[in-house]
C-alpha cells in the first residue's frame, strides 16, 4: 500500500489540475453572462428610475455655464465601473494569468467594455419608444457579451483566434467612436461639455486599440491621453462650425482618431518612418477630399 501511495497522490493532483482547467474554462463564459446581465439591468433600471436633476452653475471664461447632473450621468459613471469589474472579472481566470499569480496587469481591457456602456447609456434615452429601448438594450447586452469574449482571446498574443479577435474588438473600437462622435456632434452642446466627453471616452478607445502593441500598459496610456487631448481640442475648434452637419462633423472626428491611433501604433511598435507618415498623409488627404465631396452638407456648411 505504501508503494502505491505516491502514485495515488499523483493522479489525484492531476485529477485536481485538470478540474481546475475545466472550471477555469467554463468559469469565464459564467462570468461573461453575469457581468453582461448586470450591466443590461442596470442599463433597464436607469431608463425608468427618475432621479433629481443638480444643477451646477459656474462661469467659465466670463460666460456663465450650467451643468446638469441628471441619472443619466450618474448611470453612466456607475455602469462603466460595473463594466471595468466585469472585464477584471472575465479576463482574471485566464490560465496564462492565474498561472503568473494574478501579477499582470489588466486594467487596459476595462477601457472597451467602460466605453461602450458610456455610449449605450448616452443614446438609450435618447430612443423615441420602449420598444426601441428595449432592442437597444438587447444590442448592447450582445455587443458586451462579444466584447468580453474577444477580449479574453486577445490576453494571450499567438494564440489561434488571436487575430481574429482583435479586429473585432477594433471594429468595435472605430464604430463605437464614430457613434459618439456622431451624437455628441449632434447635441450641439457646449464645448466644455462635449469637449470633455470625447476626449475621455475617445482615450479610453484609443488604450483598446493599442493595448496588444506592447506591454508597457503606461506607454499605451500615455499615447491614449495624447489622442484624448487632440479629439477634444478639435471638437472644440468644429463646435464653431454652426453649418456642419453631424455626420460629416462625426466623419471628420473618425479621421482623425483613425490617423493617430494608426500613428500611434506604429510608434509603439517602432515603424514610424517617413515612409509611414507619407502614407497616413497621403490617406488623410483622400480621405478628407471624400468627405467634401459626399459629405452630406459639407458643400453648404463651406459656401458663404
Amino acid at each position: 500500500m505504501a508503494a502505491w501511495k505516491p502514485v495515488a497522490d499523483r493522479l489525484s493532483v492531476g485529477q485536481r489540475r485538470t478540474g481546475a482547467r475545466r472550471r477555469a474554462y467554463v468559469d469565464y463564459r459564467d462570468r461573461i453572462s453575469v457581468a453582461t446581465w448586470l450591466i443590461v439591468f442596470g442599463l433597464g433600471l436607469s431608463l425608468i428610475i427618475d432621479l433629481p436633476t443638480l444643477v451646477l452653475n459656474l462661469r467659465a471664461f466670463r460666460t456663465p455655464l450650467s451643468i446638469a447632473l441628471n441619472e443619466t450621468i450618474l448611470a453612466a459613471v456607475v455602469l462603466a465601473a460595473l463594466a471595468a469589474a466585469g472585464a477584471e472579472s472575465v479576463i482574471s481566470v485566464h490560465p496564462r494569468l492565474r498561472g503568473r499569480g494574478g501579477g499582470r496587469r489588466t486594467w487596459a481591457t476595462w477601457a472597451l467594455p467602460m466605453a461602450l456602456t458610456i455610449i449605450a447609456t448616452l443614446l438609450l434615452p435618447a430612443a423615441e419608444t420602449r420598444q426601441l429601448q428595449v432592442v437597444g438594450l438587447l444590442v448592447t447586452g450582445a455587443t458586451l457579451a462579444l466584447t468580453f469574449f474577444f477580449l479574453y482571446a486577445t490576453v494571450e498574443p499567438g494564440r489561434s483566434g488571436f487575430r481574429r479577435s482583435r479586429l473585432v474588438l477594433d471594429a468595435m473600437a472605430y464604430g463605437a467612436a464614430l457613434i459618439l462622435f456622431v451624437f455628441v456632434y449632434q447635441t450641439r452642446t457646449r464645448s466644455l461639455l462635449s469637449g470633455p466627453l470625447i476626449a475621455g471616452t475617445a482615450v479610453l478607445l484609443a488604450v483598446e486599440i493599442l493595448r496588444t502593441t506592447t506591454r508597457r500598459q503606461g506607454v499605451v496610456w500615455s499615447y491614449g491621453l495624447i489622442i484624448g487631448l487632440v479629439l477634444g481640442e478639435v471638437t472644440w475648434a468644429l463646435n464653431y462650425w454652426k453649418l456642419l452637419p453631424s455626420l460629416t462633423g462625426g466623419l471628420v472626428l473618425l479621421l482623425i482618431f483613425y490617423l493617430f491611433a494608426g500613428l500611434a501604433q506604429q510608434g509603439v511598435r517602432g515603424r514610424l518612418t517617413r515612409r509611414v507618415i507619407i502614407e497616413f498623409a497621403v490617406f488623410a488627404l483622400m480621405a478628407l477630399i471624400l468627405i467634401a465631396l459626399v459629405g452630406p452638407g459639407f458643400q453648404q456648411a463651406t459656401s458663404f
